[in-house]
């Protein structure tokens, strides 16, 4: 037989039963939360299942509710994508060290179960930026340094600092005095040289 402090335990447990089960008889005699809001229906908890994710047009046809009542559903009805794992410090170790100069295909190998769009978004968040691409300069020099540091995942500021340019390939001040010495320095950077080749024959005077 249960002791004096077991009875009342019990029997605090067994009131706090009725008295949800009589707020939630109240709740659907009135049709109200004890907040006042009005209780889900099941339209428009189907206009919420099969219109997620689009709120705006979930919400033309359910005017009243809110989008933060629309939210908060959604979560309880576990329709709502769950949430991205953490990142862990192997897989941020590998992030880090591989997204400056990495192609999408390695990095996407490196990191399974990764998107790229997840990958970006957590390198550029922590400081870590790919070489930008650049525009086609109409010199034929310039387009192969250009085209050999995209091969290279060397973006433009890396050239300016390999050649000590000053901006030269950034800035694209090739478009205003062209820097043969910048330009041969960037040529080896890369580990190619520059050669003559002779498209007509000399012109001699008699």
């Amino acid at each position: 037989m249960p002791s004096g402090d077991a009875r009342m335990r019990l029997g605090h447990h067994a009131r706090g039963a009725v008295s949800a089960e009589n707020a939630r008889r109240a709740m659907l005699l009135r049709g109200l939360t004890p907040n006042g809001h009005p209780l889900w229906v099941p339209p428009e908890a189907y206009n919420l299942r099969y219109g997620y994710p689009d709120y705006d047009a979930v919400m033309v046809l359910n005017i009243r509710r809110t989008r933060q009542a629309h939210h908060s559903k959604a979560g309880r009805m576990g329709i709502t994508k769950p949430r991205a794992r953490e990142w862990d410090p192997n897989e941020l170790f590998r992030l880090h060290r591989l997204y400056p100069r990495a192609t999408k295909q390695e990095l996407l190998s490196a990191l399974p179960g990764r998107t790229w769009t997840a990958i970006c978004r957590r390198a550029n968040a922590d400081g870590y930026f790919r070489p930008k691409l650049a525009r086609p300069s109409g010199i034929g020099l310039i387009d192969q340094i250009l085209s050999r540091a995209i091969q290279h995942h060397d973006s433009l500021k890396d050239l300016d600092r390999a050649t000590s340019g000053a901006g030269y390939f950034s800035r694209r001040k090739w478009q205003g005095r062209r820097n043969h010495t910048v330009e041969a320095r960037a040529v080896a950077y890369l580990g190619g040289t520059i050669k003559v080749r002779w498209v007509q024959p000399p012109a001699f005077s008699s």
